[in-house]
């Protein structure tokens, strides 16, 4: 495969959330395979990713990294990068289980939620003081780091583990330098990967812990969804820009409608 870059995008509220959208960027991508690898990047884990290929006009990507960025793995061949495991030292889910376990602020997620490198809560309105002690609290038992997003998902991970740490691994498998990856996202699990210095796009339906970061290589686009991944691809692949969606209408819009 003669690849350059690599497109890596958040699924659920990033690709998926206008099937129209989605279709376009499916149909794009499709004549633009082997240029650019496409990966999946969620908080989802592989298996559910793959259901979500299955069901909908999601293209069959490259690589999917998931369960925040827990677990890298390949499609085609249904293996895992197991080296990027080997980096998770000193990570104890069950102490962390176990400390937690009596906190009335956390509801454990279902078990299809959890795995060996991911403890994951339901946790409402916590403050930015609520979760330095919680991580202060893990920390004491385990190497980790937590990741808040939407108000309400609240995942211990460990500490090298994160949706943007583990895209520079793949990437590094790849041999593609960070101006070669282009990262897409919309809620606080994708932060981390705009902390890196790869190219950028926030869709504009994105949570506002997003919407907040200002850097010349993350572009924040006024679309939603699949239209939104679209109009960044126009910014970074000025060269070869996608047609946008006709049916797309921008944020702006939308707010001066509300």
């Amino acid at each position: 495969m003669d690849t350059s870059m690599a497109l890596v995008c958040d699924v659920d509220g990033t690709l998926l959330g206008d099937d129209a959208a989605l279709g376009h960027f499916a149909e794009w991508y499709l004549q633009r395979e082997r240029e650019i690898r496409l990966v999946y990047n969620s908080g989802r884990f592989i298996d559910s990713v793959m259901e979500s290929v299955a069901t909908t006009l999601l293209p069959t990507p490259d690589a999917i990294i998931g369960g925040v960025g827990t677990e890298i793995g390949f499609p085609a061949t249904g293996n895992r990068l197991t080296t990027w495991w080997e980096r998770f030292h000193e990570w104890n889910p069950d102490a962390i289980a176990e400390m937690l376990k009596d906190d009335p602020r956390l509801q454990p997620q279902p078990e299809e939620f959890q795995s060996n490198y991911k403890r994951s809560y339901y946790a409402h309105n916590l403050t930015p003081s609520e979760l330095d002690e919680l991580h202060r609290r893990v920390s004491t038992v385990s190497s980790a780091s937590l990741v808040y997003s939407s108000q309400r998902d609240l995942d211990f991970l460990p500490s090298q583990a994160n949706k943007g740490t583990a895209t520079a691994f793949l990437g590094c498998h790849w041999g593609l330098s960070y101006d070669r990856i282009i990262v897409a996202g919309d809620s606080g699990n994708d932060k981390a990967m705009f902390e890196l210095g790869f190219l950028g796009i926030v869709v504009a339906n994105a949570q506002p812990e997003l919407q907040q970061l200002a850097d010349r290589r993350i572009y924040l686009s006024p679309y939603s969804y699949a239209s939104g991944v679209l109009d960044g691809l126009r910014q970074w692949l000025p060269d070869d820009p996608p047609p946008l969606p006709s049916h797309v209408s921008s944020t702006l819009a939308s707010k001066s409608a509300e």
